[in-house]
C-alpha cells in the first residue's frame, strides 16, 4: 500500500511547527524515526512542560497533587483528576516530573484490591465501589500510567491482570456492574478499546500469553463489526459519533480504533478498509485532519480549536498509516517524493 496513494498532502512541516512541542516531539519520533537519543527530540522533550497549554494545567492542581475535589477523581468531567491524567499523558509528560508522580500517586488510591479504579466518591461503601470499579476507567488510566513511566509498577500489573480476568464471553469488555444489572451481556466498545489501548502500551516483548490471548479476542470483536458497524444488521453503522474524530483521547472513535488495532500488529485484516477509507475521506487538500470532537470550554485549557485543521488528529491518522504501510524506509522514502 502506497502513501502517495493515500495522502492529498504530507504537512510535515506544520507538524514541526515548534508552536506545539509536543506534537513535534511526537512527529520527529514516532513519524520520522528520530531516536531517543537524537539531540534534537531530547531538546524538544524538555520543552513539553514549558508549554502554555500545559502550565495552565498545572496551575489548577492542588499541592497533594489532584485538581478539583479530593473525594471525586472522575467528576466533574475533564477537569477532575482522572481526566488530566489522561489528558498529560497524551501529552508527552513522564512521572519524572514531581507534579506528575504527585498526581499518579493521588489516584492509585482510588484502585481496588482486585486491580480495576473506581469511579466512586469518598466515603464509600463496599456495594458501591464494586459496582463503579469501570474496565473502561480501568483501562484508559493504565493505558496513561504506562505512557506516563509505570510500567515497573506492580500496581499496574495487577490492574492489566484484572482486566485480564473481566474479559467478556465474546471478546469485548463490560463494566461488571453492567453484568450484573442488564440482560444485554454484549460487549461494549468504549469497554473494549481502552484495556487493548492498555495492552498496546506494554512493550510486544512483556506481554503474556494470557494478555496475547485477550488481544486476539479483544480485537477480534472490534474487526468482527469493521470497527463502526453492526455485524448482524447488514452492517449499519452503530453510532455516527464514532466516525467524528477527537482529542484529547477519551472515548471511542473510529480513528482511535485504527490506532490500536494497527498498533498491536492487526494490519493487514481486509475489515479495516471500511473504516480506513473513512478516515482517508476526512482529509484536507493539505492532507491534514480536522478536530470534530473535543470537549471544549470544560477542560481547564484549549488544546485545539474544534471544526479546524488539528496536528493531533493529522498525527495521529499518520501514526495509522503508517502502521498499516508495514515497511518503515518505503515509508520515509514516500513522504521525500511527498514534500518535493
Amino acid at each position: 500500500m502506497n502513501i502517495r496513494s493515500l495522502l492529498r498532502g504530507y504537512p510535515t512541516e506544520w507538524l514541526l511547527e515548534e508552536n506545539n512541542p509536543s506534537v513535534r516531539y511526537f512527529t520527529l519520533r514516532d513519524i520520522l524515526n528520530y531516536s531517543e537519543k537524537d539531540k534534537e527530540l531530547i531538546i524538544m522533550k524538555k520543552e513539553i512542560p514549558k508549554d502554555k497549554r500545559i502550565l495552565k494545567i498545572f496551575n489548577k492542581q492542588k499541592l497533594e497533587g489532584y485538581w478539583e475535589d479530593p473525594n471525586r477523581p472522575y467528576l466533574p468531567k475533564y477537569k477532575s483528576t482522572y481526566w488530566q491524567i489522561m489528558i498529560l499523558s497524551q501529552l508527552g509528560l513522564e512521572k519524572s516530573d514531581e507534579r506528575v508522580s504527585k498526581a499518579c500517586e493521588f489516584i492509585f488510591q482510588f484502585q481496588l484490591d482486585e486491580g480495576g479504579f473506581s469511579s466512586y466518591e469518598k466515603p464509600w461503601s463496599k456495594e458501591k465501589i464494586r459496582e463503579n470499579e469501570m474496565s473502561c476507567l480501568t483501562g484508559n488510566v493504565i493505558a496513561s500510567l504506562i505512557r506516563l513511566g509505570y510500567i515497573e509498577d506492580k500496581r499496574v500489573w495487577n490492574a492489566l491482570k484484572w482486566l485480564i480476568e473481566i474479559q467478556n464471553i465474546d471478546g469485548g469488555w463490560l463494566c461488571p456492574y453492567w453484568k450484573a444489572h442488564i440482560k444485554d451481556k454484549h460487549g461494549c466498545f468504549m469497554g473494549t478499546i481502552t484495556p487493548l489501548d492498555a495492552f498496546s502500551e506494554v512493550p510486544s516483548e512483556r506481554r503474556t500469553p494470557e494478555m496475547l490471548s485477550a488481544i486476539n479476542r479483544g480485537v477480534e470483536f472490534l474487526l468482527m463489526h469493521k470497527l463502526y458497524k453492526a455485524d448482524h444488521h447488514d452492517y449499519r453503522i452503530i453510532n455516527n459519533n464514532w466516525l467524528k474524530l477527537g482529542f484529547p483521547t477519551f472515548f471511542y472513535d473510529i480513528l482511535r480504533g485504527l490506532t490500536v488495532v494497527t498498533k498491536l500488529g492487526f494490519n493487514k485484516d481486509e475489515r479495516l478498509k471500511d473504516a480506513l477509507e473513512v478516515l482517508l475521506s476526512k482529509q484536507d487538500n493539505e492532507g491534514r485532519w480536522i478536530l470534530e470532537s473535543t470537549p471544549i470550554g470544560r477542560m481547564h485549557t484549549t488544546l485545539e480549536s474544534k471544526g479546524k485543521p488539528s496536528k493531533w488528529i493529522t498525527l495521529n491518522a499518520l501514526k495509522v498509516i503508517k502502521n498499516i504501510q508495514l515497511n518503515k524506509e518505503t515509508f520515509l522514502e514516500n513522504i521525500v517524493k511527498l514534500e518535493n
